[in-house]
């Protein structure tokens, strides 16, 4: 069953009772308190009577949460149905007429909010995304944020994806953006087919072919962990690579997708070319290349041995 089709079991539209102004989704896999508490630590100054915190947690069972420094409405969703699917049932619990995603290893400064909110004052503003900043870490994780890993990285949202002068882009980053709830009921949920990732692909893919543009706000950056160690860079990347099948079997040709990342290598190489780590930040791009084609081709051969 595709995204659209299951709009109608869980549209926002139909679940909605006096809905609250603006729902802040974080979605996690297991429960990391240090980084929750930071993460609602930063939040706490853009919180308003307005505003309500979901916690949508990948888990069996319930937990019982720490307490934390803001309220926070708490829900449980069976494991391993896939990131798309947590964000979905996050929409599902959300009150808000405007949905605002924000990953659990993030933790954002104090204009982050407002400066999504302020582009909804125009009604023809649908979409705002922006990207991340990486704080300085171990020598692999100041190389892999040299990347543009993740949303943009120290490279910059902007060498990652392409952005008009007037800053609009076709590419959101859902890790952190804001959304009206009504671009769910124009072109549906997140593709729950999107098990590995890929999911803001995906959806931008389909933004785009609706005629929706994203405004992208640098203001409106969070800051995010590095990745520190060669092996969760190596799993990530197979993940993303098996992530760029489901996504090409959902969207056709990606010939553009190609040129967009041959664009972004030539900025990562540009920008490094002085950087004494341009050594290693080059084997990474490559690693990355090969990691991404190999992860491509075992989820290839697992879906043909499914089919």
């Amino acid at each position: 069953m595709d995204s659209k089709n299951k709009l109608d079991h869980i549209s926002p539209k139909n679940k909605v009772k006096n809905p609250t102004t603006i729902s802040i989704i974080v979605i996690f896999d297991q429960i990391r308190e240090e980084k929750l508490r930071r993460l609602c630590q930063s939040l706490k100054p853009s919180l308003t009577e307005d505003t309500e915190v979901i916690f949508i947690h990948e888990s069996e069972f319930a937990a019982e949460l720490p307490l934390f420094p803001i309220n926070v409405q708490y829900s449980n969703v069976p494991p391993k149905q896939g990131i798309p699917f947590n964000r979905n049932q996050g929409i599902h619990h959300a009150q808000g007429k405007i949905i605002v995603f924000i990953d659990d290893d993030c933790w954002v400064q104090d204009n982050w909010l407002s400066s999504f909110l302020k582009h909804f004052e125009d009604d023809s503003i649908m979409a705002i995304t922006s990207g991340t900043k990486i704080p300085p870490s171990n020598f692999i994780g100041d190389c892999i944020a040299a990347l543009g890993f993740p949303g943009g990285g120290s490279l910059g949202f902007e060498k990652v994806w392409k952005v008009s002068a007037d800053n609009f882009t076709n590419h959101l980053a859902v890790g952190n953006c804001a959304l009206r709830r009504d671009i769910f009921d124009t072109i549906g949920l997140f593709d729950e087919s999107m098990k590995s990732g890929a999911e803001d692909a995906e959806f931008s893919y389909r933004l785009e072919k609706a005629g929706i543009v994203v405004k992208y706000e640098p203001a409106a950056y969070a800051y995010h962990e590095a990745r520190t160690s060669l092996s969760s860079f190596i799993h990530w990347q197979l993940r993303r690579g098996r992530a760029n099948y489901q996504f090409r079997r959902k969207v056709g040709p990606v010939g553009s997708f190609i040129k967009l990342r041959l664009w972004s290598a030539k900025n990562i190489l540009g920008e490094n070319i002085f950087n004494p780590q341009i050594p290693f930040i080059f084997i990474l791009l490559g690693s990355s290349f090969v990691l991404q084609q190999a992860g491509y081709f075992l989820e290839k051969r697992a879906q043909s041995k499914n089919s």
